[in-house]
């Protein structure tokens, strides 16, 4: 069984991406930060073949969640997080999906806006030559990880939301003698700055998006 795993706080006005709303402003912040979730809960519902968990927090905010979500109770598990760090409810999270029978686990946050079904699936491929596979961050972070185990090493003692957190990640992948594999870096939105260049980007392009414009300066 393949099981994805989204991580997400409720949005709630001045709880979400705070460093975003310190130059755009909280309101414009959170219109973004949900947008880029209805995006992520998109993408991995495109992929097939795979149980999908939401685990938020606050844990008393479920029925935020599942409206800002539109979660289909049919497709779409709700679970809060456990308490601990980042690390502590990641491995949380991939060792109850063990459990319940999964032989293959992606976990993505909501930060990243160009994921899509494609590198979930490409992560999961990953698993088939190795034990882990990560997605880098431009950021330094990663914004999924791909593994059949709550292996241990990769969530203890880790700096998260920092600069090192993917090198570290690895060094520590690398102590534990796991087969890393690495899929291309993405970026995460967590300041303006990523947001303004994320929107270049996407105009270069010419995709389109629903995401709302940032609020003038």
């Amino acid at each position: 069984m393949r099981r994805v795993i989204v991580f997400a706080r409720a949005p709630e006005l001045g709880c979400v991406k705070t460093r975003l709303a310190a130059d755009l402003g909280a309101e414009a912040a959170l219109e973004i930060y949900r947008e880029l979730g209805r995006h992520t809960l998109a993408a991995v519902c495109a992929v097939r073949h795979a149980s999908v968990v939401v685990q938020y927090t606050p844990a008393d905010r479920r029925a935020l969640v599942e409206a800002w979500l539109a979660c289909d109770a049919g497709t779409i598990t709700l679970r809060p997080q456990c308490d601990g760090d980042l690390g502590a409810r990641m491995a949380s999270a991939v060792g109850e999906a063990v459990r319940e029978g999964a032989d293959a686990v992606v976990v993505v946050g909501t930060d990243c806006p160009s994921l899509d079904a494609d590198v979930i699936e490409r992560a999961f491929r990953t698993l088939e030559r190795g034990d882990v596979g990560f997605g880098p961050a431009a950021d330094g972070g990663y914004y999924l990880v791909a593994l059949r185990a709550p292996h241990a090493a990769l969530f203890h003692d880790i700096p998260w939301s920092a600069s090192d957190t993917l090198r570290r990640t690895l060094e520590a992948a690398a102590a534990a003698r796991l087969r890393v594999s690495l899929l291309e870096e993405r970026m995460d939105i967590d300041t303006a700055d990523d947001w303004r260049r994320w929107q270049a980007m996407r105009d270069a392009t010419d995709g389109g998006s629903s995401y709302p414009a940032a609020a003038p300066e």
